[in-house]
């Protein structure tokens, strides 16, 4: 089995490991966090194989490269001629310095890509998770210069994307579905933007969601007199509202 695999057979298995990582941490079980974290460790490494085998690069290429950006990435504990200026913040500095270079380093990859984004200052890889993917757009815009105001501004803003989708909904006949499809992105983007705001991930705060109906439907299924499927509105409505002081 390891024998046939390759970059692409790896890359769900990756993002799986990874997932079940965050997972561990969720439940404080250092076991776990440990075991975890070595399945993810195992995915770089076997990935690096891989590479090694095409003679492109080698574990120790991934290690030193990391740490060659690690090193650029912070002038003020690598550069011995770093020094704050009158004035300055070291916290600001820090962090104004590190999305420059990040920056700088990213113009430089997108040089070589095609279909280069309009504006690579807020660019976030395709690949990434959706919810966490616009979350780091918008605290790219945020970091230069471009958010709301306050939590309020934002929220104000999913009620208009809400009011715009409802428009949408009451003219269906006359709108093709990607419109529709389009106005419920900007709900999802602007829900994402009010959460980070309130300093809340989508993803977590979303998984907490899940795991909280999970939870109440399956007190549901547990006291159902007969299978969900079979019974009526009306006393699923009953089970759901008590599913709801059950579990919380």
């Amino acid at each position: 089995w390891d024998r046939k695999q390759t970059e692409e057979t790896l890359k769900p298995y990756i993002i799986e490991e990874a997932y079940e990582v965050v997972e561990a941490i969720s439940s404080n079980n250092k076991t776990e966090i440990m075991e975890e974290l070595g399945d993810l460790l195992l995915q770089v490494v076997f990935l690096s194989d891989i590479y090694e085998n095409k003679k492109e690069f080698s574990i120790a290429d991934v290690i030193n490269a990391i740490n060659q950006k690690l090193v650029r990435r912070h002038p003020h504990v690598f550069d011995k001629d770093f020094a704050l200026k009158e004035g300055e913040c070291l916290e600001d500095v820090i962090l104004k310095n590190w999305e420059k270079i990040k920056g700088e380093e990213k113009k430089e990859k997108l040089k070589n890509m095609p279909d280069t984004p309009k504006n690579p200052s807020v660019y976030v890889s395709e690949s990434m998770p959706s919810l966490h993917r616009a979350y780091m757009v918008q605290e790219k815009a945020k970091r230069i210069g471009f958010d709301f105001e306050n939590e309020g501004g934002a929220l104000d803003k999913v009620y208009e994307e809400i009011s715009e989708l409802k428009k949408e909904l009451d003219n269906k006949n006359k709108t093709d579905k990607n419109k529709i499809a389009e106005e419920y992105g900007d709900i999802l983007f602007s829900v994402v933007n009010l959460g980070r705001l309130l300093d809340i991930h989508p993803c977590i705060a979303l998984n907490k969601a899940s795991d909280k109906f999970i939870g109440r439907f399956g007190y549901m299924e547990e006291k159902a007199s007969s299978p969900i499927s079979k019974l009526d509105p009306q006393s699923l409505d009953i089970l759901w509202e008590e599913a709801k002081k059950a579990v919380r």
